[in-house]
């Protein structure tokens, strides 16, 4: 097996992703003014955009109170514009799918989150992992965290709008 295909699988699989669900969903949870749950389409968006190297970077780069419109905007406003890392969010979103779906089944077998009736998940347990993190995997939780904030600050509409998805 190549070294490549190697570093995709340490990076693209179901317990890091349950991970970052949970943290984005907690994300999600702390941000909303009436501590609503996640809806659950919108964890459909998550690894594709903080797995994704380039994509990530913006996250990194956005302040938590700046917003999901800050971050769109910053696509456009490189030095060589960007735009197409945005349109292809939808088309991750769908490649990512399978993997979204294992990882979302082991965060609720570890019972990191939970998923109601209507359709939506919430945390079973919002502290943060305090130690045994990988450095590397540090930042992706808390770009997981950012995503789920600026999410809960808009509507599915919005948002859908914003990343040019349809959920």
């Amino acid at each position: 097996m190549n070294v490549l295909a190697d570093e995709v699988r340490l990076v693209q699989n179901p317990a890091l992703g349950a991970v970052l669900l949970w943290r984005f969903v907690s994300g999600y949870w702390e941000g909303h003014q009436q501590r609503s749950s996640t809806p659950l389409p919108l964890c459909f968006l998550v690894l594709p955009i903080v797995l994704h190297e380039q994509t990530a970077v913006f996250v990194k780069s956005t302040h938590k109170t700046s917003g999901l419109r800050a971050f769109a905007t910053k696509f456009g406003e490189s030095k060589i514009s960007k735009q197409d890392l945005l349109l292809a969010i939808h088309e991750r979103a769908k490649a990512f799918r399978e993997l979204t779906l294992e990882s979302l089944q082991l965060a609720l077998s570890a019972k990191l989150v939970h998923l109601d009736l209507n359709g939506e998940i919430f945390p079973l347990s919002r502290t943060r992992p305090q130690v045994g993190v990988p450095d590397t995997v540090k930042p992706l939780l808390k770009e997981s965290e950012k995503l789920g904030y600026w999410f809960s600050q808009l509507t599915l509409h919005e948002i859908a709008s914003i990343l040019k998805v349809r959920l």
